[in-house]
C-alpha cells in the first residue's frame, strides 16, 4: 500500500471527512442499503455511522479499525484484506468500497464474489488512478460508470 493507514488513522478524519462525506452519499443514492452490508475498506467507519441496518466492515489497518470501533454500533468488524476477503460467496446484499480500489485493484473480484444475486455494490476510484478502470469493469462485468461532478473518484454500479 502507498499509505501507512495505522499512522494516519488518528488524523484520517480530520484530513479527510468532508471529501469521503461527499463520496459517501454518492454511494448510499446509487445504491440504498439492503442487509447485510459490507464496507470494504471501511477505514475510520465514517460510512458506517450513516448505516442504519446490519453491517460488517472490513479493513486492513488495525488502527483504522480501532477508531471505527467508535462509530460500529449495529454491525461487525472484521481485520482482513480487500483482494482475499473472509466472507462466503454471495453473502452480502449492499457492497459499497469507497477510495479503495486504486490501492487494492484486485477487489472488485471479491465485490462481485461476496454480492449476492439481485444485490448492489458501489467502488469508487480516483480520478487519477483512471488507468485501473478497464481491470474493474473486467471484473464488474455491466457496471454503470458514474461520473458525478465535484467527486475525486468515478463511481462503478454493479448490480448481480
Amino acid at each position: 500500500m502507498s499509505v501507512d493507514y495505522d499512522t494516519l488513522a488518528g488524523s484520517y478524519d480530520g484530513l479527510y471527512a468532508g471529501e469521503q462525506a461527499a463520496k459517501h452519499r454518492a454511494a448510499l443514492e446509487l445504491a440504498p442499503p439492503a442487509e447485510p452490508v459490507l464496507d470494504a475498506g471501511c477505514g475510520t467507519g465514517l460510512l458506517l455511522e450513516l448505516l442504519d441496518c446490519y453491517f460488517v466492515g472490513l479493513d486492513f489497518s488495525a488502527g483504522m479499525l480501532k477508531v471505527a470501533r467508535h462509530r460500529a454500533r449495529g454491525g461487525d468488524l472484521v481485520r482482513g484484506d480487500a483482494r482475499l476477503m473472509p466472507f462466503r460467496d454471495r453473502c452480502f446484499g449492499t457492497v459499497y468500497s469507497v477510495t479503495v480500489a486504486h490501492e487494492a485493484p484486485q477487489l472488485a473480484g471479491e465485490v462481485a464474489r461476496v454480492l449476492r444475486p439481485g444485490g448492489r455494490a458501489v467502488v469508487t476510484l480516483l480520478r487519477k488512478r483512471l488507468e485501473l478502470l478497464p481491470l474493474l469493469l473486467r471484473e464488474l462485468p455491466g457496471a454503470e460508470v458514474v461520473d458525478a461532478e465535484g467527486l475525486k473518484d468515478v463511481l462503478l454500479v454493479y448490480r448481480r
